[in-house]
């Protein structure tokens, strides 16, 4: 059963007296809260100083027999979604699902899964202006290493999976102009220009999960059909990186389900120029074949141990059922994830193109694309078309030659793109293990 009063604990720095009269009448109306503000302790970086308060109210202020608590900023502000019976069903839920913290709203996030109409399940998040702590969960913050360059949010989020976020929100943050704990918020406007996109995200994710939960798929395929099927298969080398040849040749050894063409890399002054116009010439010559479907590899490209012939034929043609453009073997960045198969997840975006699948739909808008010199094939990509999903576990990733022709940080960072996609995966196999986990 929920307590009449929630203990609160606001955060108020004491020459900020404009955000403790803000915070004080923000609260006036809600008896449901138990309210104390505390002085925060200073420090010359700020985020250090709001951990240490945070940590100073579990350890000294919170009473023994909180089952949970709520830490709020002094810049909190309730929002219209705001209601006492809707806090209370969420905190109830969140216990429900062993939660360590719930969070009234967020200015980002990377990586959620919907749990039912008003909890998300979130990887991690930023903002902490409204945050329910559960007891179970003290210890972990108070033992916490917390350094200079740290901030709460991402150390939060660091120590627990268990971490869920109310949508939609109901706290985000008042806009005074500047920020004590962030100065990269030191902008008039920033808070709320952050809250708003978090949430114009949140929605389209849920429109997203909901358009392609609608979509039938077609029936399962007998195995068999997939010794039929082979994939028109376009590979981009520059004929002076021969290591690069004699290496991708070797990837599709003994692999007759891919159907290679070696092309010849375009080159330009500018290498991701002449990445692109090798893309266009490999798209001219699938729609000259009459190609319904093509792989594109880069001659970087390698097969991790989730590769197998029926696996990625199942997915190319479940994903073409879907209309997507757009299917991506790997990627080292992706961003706003919906899981929606087994080994999909749709993306707002993905960057690497070791190893892509493109379809007829998607050919002659590549070919009308106006690009410039600063031309990033991947990125132009994934902005170009919203129907694009990525494979997960992943079937390629990029071999590392200590060196590479498009990417400068590559040649200056040895093991970045190994390390890139290895984060990528992390965050996925989260994701889909929260998916799996509450049944959504």
């Amino acid at each position: 059963m929920s307590p009449i009063q929630i203990p609160t604990f606001i955060i108020n720095l004491k020459s900020r007296a404009d955000r403790r009269q803000h915070i004080i009448h923000e609260f006036a109306a809600h008896n449901e809260f138990n309210v104390k503000i505390i002085e925060a302790r200073e420090h010359q970086i700020g985020s250090v100083g709001l951990w240490l308060t945070i940590k100073y109210i579990l350890q000294e202020t919170a009473g023994s027999d909180d089952e949970y608590i709520l830490i709020c900023e002094d810049d909190h502000q309730f929002t219209s979604f705001y209601s006492k019976e809707l806090l209370f069903k969420s905190i109830s839920q969140a216990k429900e699902l062993n939660a360590d913290i719930l969070i009234g709203g967020v200015n980002w996030f990377d990586g959620v899964a919907p749990v039912n109409d008003t909890l998300l399940w979130s990887y991690i998040f930023n903002g902490t202006q409204f945050i329910i702590v559960f007891k179970k969960f003290f210890e972990a913050i108070l033992q916490a290493d917390f350094g200079d360059y740290d901030a709460a949010d991402f150390k939060i989020s660091a120590l627990t999976q268990d971490k869920f976020i109310i949508y939609p929100f109901v706290s985000i943050q008042k806009d005074f102009g500047y920020s004590d704990a962030t100065p990269m918020n030191n902008l008039p406007g920033r808070a709320d220009e952050l809250f708003l996109k978090s949430a114009t995200w949140l929605q389209n994710l849920k429109n997203v999960a909901g358009y392609y939960n609608n979509i039938t798929q077609p029936d399962e395929q007998d195995a068999e059909i997939y010794n039929t099927l082979t994939i028109p298969t376009y590979i981009i080398n520059l004929p002076e990186r021969t290591e690069r040849l004699a290496h991708i040749k070797q990837q599709f050894e003994n692999k007759p389900e891919f159907d290679v063409t070696i092309v010849e890399a375009c080159k330009h002054e500018i290498a991701a120029v002449g990445l692109w116009q090798s893309i266009r010439k490999i798209i001219r010559m699938a729609i000259d074949a009459d190609d319904d479907v093509i792989v594109i590899c880069a001659d970087n490209h390698e097969f991790t141990d989730h590769y197998s012939k029926a696996y990625l034929l199942k997915n190319i043609i479940e994903a073409h059922a879907s209309g997507v453009s757009y299917l991506s073997g790997g990627s080292s960045i992706t961003e706003n994830e919906v899981m929606i198969a087994a080994n999909r997840f749709w993306v707002s975006r993905c960057l690497a193109t070791p190893f892509i699948v493109l379809y007829k739909i998607f050919f002659q808008q590549i070919l009308d694309e106006p690009v410039n010199d600063n031309v990033l094939a991947d990125h132009l990509l994934a902005e170009m078309t919203s129907s694009k999903m990525v494979l997960y576990p992943f079937i390629s990733v990029q071999k590392d030659f200590g060196y590479s022709d498009i990417a400068v940080i590559h040649n200056e960072q040895k093991g970045i793109a190994e390390n890139m996609f290895a984060a990528s995966a992390k965050k996925l196999e989260s994701i889909k293990q929260a998916y799996i986990r509450y049944n959504v």
